[in-house]
């Protein structure tokens, strides 16, 4: 996961920035794997999905520290947003905001130029709020800024951050020629990579002095997030909507049992992206298939009669070539005969591969009270008869997705509430099953199913 890096920044960091960062130091063994491994806890355990800065910061500390306290590090970092990382796209934006308020009040005329060549932007502050200075400072000035920001959170990111703007002259911001933000940080790095300046007389001088007015010039940490909180509105005005770009993982699955269908690792990527957010950490653990055993219902219904959510994955034969098609349908409640439809909305029919796609159901509020058949009708989530099952129902019979008693025979139209396509294809509504398999959902953390086992021992009343 990025986390709103972007994934060619991410990829910099990883194969470039982190095996030359310190005075030449060999990369840590293993440190691609260990940064990879701790974005992901990052966004799957901690549940951050933006916070692009954070890589950067994880970088510089897996050079020094195991992996398991650098993630400890940042996941106190994360409890304490106020003083320490914004993690999402609103406290990003609202960050910025603040930024601006300080920049405009403390260097009035910086604050101008930087207006009129794009630096005093979101985007613009880049260099700071996504790179934590890696593109502005020496990689050694950078670790020991590091260290200070350890101790004293977003305050000394804004500190340092303004005292950068200090450092170019009211004559240099009148003669150098600022056409973009890259210019304008272009002005700041030509000091602060050159060979004369020093960072810690810049820290002891300009960021921390300890007499004169300067002392008295930079925010205080209660005065900050009282700004961020009140920029919070305009960020919520102003920031675009987020989509994540991270490439899906695929999900994986238990070995030693005969998988077929879920083998290919884009058929679980794109599963992983269909399913509840709730589900998204498991694994795929087969509890049936048809090579195994056996093609009837009866087996079917007795292997999933005790699992909650399942998925089931059907082999569609084409008429027309040798090619197969995999479509299947997410079951949010186990798979028994009923003498009613039942079920619930979060109910899903899809098509794996090849052309991927997912129908989700979706209610009807257009309908009125009067339209009850209509409702009915789109209600049929899961039907699960002894003669077939299927997801997905039609006023004229039909279904969505629909499996005859020995698993022999399949068809797909388009049902009402899901608006599917027909799985296997426009002129494939009836097909031949070949392979059916169905997985139940094991936690990826402690490998247990995310439903639980009925205990049959519960229902034994002997000798009571």
């Amino acid at each position: 996961p990025d986390l709103g890096l972007s994934q060619e920044l991410l990829t910099q960091v990883i194969k470039n920035d982190y095996s030359k960062f310190i005075n030449g130091t060999a990369r840590p063994r293993g440190g691609e794997k260990s940064l990879t491994r701790i974005l992901c806890a990052v966004q799957q355990i901690l549940g951050i999905e933006y916070c692009p800065v954070l890589p950067d910061i994880a970088t510089m500390m897996l050079a020094y520290m195991p992996e398991s306290y650098v993630y400890a590090t940042l996941r106190e970092m994360i409890g304490d947003t106020s003083n320490f990382l914004p993690v999402c796209l609103k406290d990003h934006y609202a960050w910025c905001k603040t930024y601006y308020f300080f920049v405009k009040r403390m260097f009035p005329q910086a604050y101008k130029v930087m207006m009129l060549c794009g630096a005093m932007t979101v985007e613009g502050l880049d260099p700071i709020f996504k790179r934590f200075f890696r593109t502005l400072l020496k990689p050694d000035d950078v670790l020991h800024f590091l260290d200070i920001f350890l101790v004293e959170g977003c305050k000394a990111i804004f500190r340092l951050s303004l005292s950068l703007v200090g450092l170019l002259s009211k004559n240099e911001l009148k003669t150098i020629n600022f056409t973009d933000a890259t210019s304008w940080w272009n002005a700041i790095k030509a000091i602060t990579l050159s060979p004369t300046f020093s960072f810690q007389k810049h820290l002891d001088k300009k960021v921390y002095p300890r007499f004169g007015k300067a002392t008295r010039r930079y925010p205080k940490r209660r005065v900050l997030s009282r700004m961020i909180r009140y920029n919070e509105q305009w960020a919520l005005d102003n920031m675009p909507v987020y989509i994540d770009q991270t490439p899906p993982k695929p999900m994986g699955y238990i070995p030693g049992k005969p998988i077929i269908l879920a083998k290919p690792a884009s058929v679980r990527s794109n599963l992983v992206k269909w399913l509840p957010v709730a589900l998204k950490s498991t694994k795929l653990d087969l509890i049936y298939s048809t090579e195994n055993d056996g093609r009837s219902l009866s087996s079917f219904y007795e292997k999933c009669k005790r699992t909650k959510h399942t998925i089931v994955l059907i082999e569609a034969m084409t008429k027309s070539s040798n090619n197969k098609v995999i479509i299947g349908m997410f079951a949010s409640q186990s798979w028994n005969v009923h003498p009613t439809s039942y079920g619930d909305g979060e109910c899903f029919l899809f098509r794996a591969d090849p052309d991927a796609k997912c129908f989700h159901w979706t209610p009807d509020f257009s309908s009125g009270f009067d339209d009850i058949e209509n409702q009915v009708i789109r209600e049929q989530f899961m039907v699960a008869r002894n003669e077939y099952l299927a997801m997905g129902a039609n006023a004229d019979g039909t279904n969505g997705l629909r499996l005859d008693q020995d698993l022999n025979q399949g068809e797909s139209y388009p049902a009402l509430g899901f608006g599917n396509e027909p799985l296997a294809g426009e002129n494939m509504k009836s097909f031949e099953v070949g392979t059916v398999e169905v997985y139940r959902l094991v936690r990826d953390v402690d490998g247990k199913a995310v439903d639980g086992e009925v205990d049959d021992s519960v229902w034994n009343l002997g000798g009571m």
